[in-house]
């Protein structure tokens, strides 16, 4: 009897977990590699000096969110006139390059990327630090909706 019992709860733990693992789907595409082109596009834009394509790269939205060490600003345009005010000058944009530290998917469309960054010019260290972005497929593309650069 004892042996009719375990053959019972195995077949029931075998069919419980059957069933759970067959309710989750694993999301379609592969989200990290298209986040991590588009950053990589991000970057050889501003590598060119061209801030306009650089940031398509960010949401045009009032809801986009930019955080720093000097607190927090939202909305696209805001970030946008902050790097124009920063970088009237484009040579002086310098060269960036980064390291990636942890990269998820969170969701179909959701994907968190941290990384270490650092910009040089003329050899020299210019900023640099670890950034965390929060990038979102929005109306077919990637974009940042949210940033945290320390």
């Amino acid at each position: 009897m004892a042996s009719n019992l375990k053959l019972l709860y195995l077949t029931l733990l075998t069919m419980a977990t059957a069933t759970i693992l067959s309710s989750f789907t694993m999301p379609k595409g592969d989200a990290v590699k298209e986040v991590k082109k588009a950053l990589e596009g991000q970057i050889a834009a501003w590598n060119k000096g061209d801030l306009e394509t650089a940031m398509t790269f960010y949401w045009n939205s009032p809801e986009m969110l930019w955080i720093s060490k000097g607190g927090t600003e939202k909305g696209y345009q805001e970030v946008y006139d902050m790097f124009l005010q920063d970088f009237t000058d484009r040579s002086k944009m310098g060269v960036y390059s980064y390291e990636p530290l942890h990269i998820e998917q969170v969701s179909k469309e959701v994907v968190y990327f941290v990384f270490r960054w650092k910009i040089e010019l003329d050899g020299k260290r210019l900023m640099g630090g670890v950034s965390s972005q929060l990038w979102k497929k929005l109306d077919g593309r990637w974009v940042v909706t949210s940033e945290h650069a320390s």
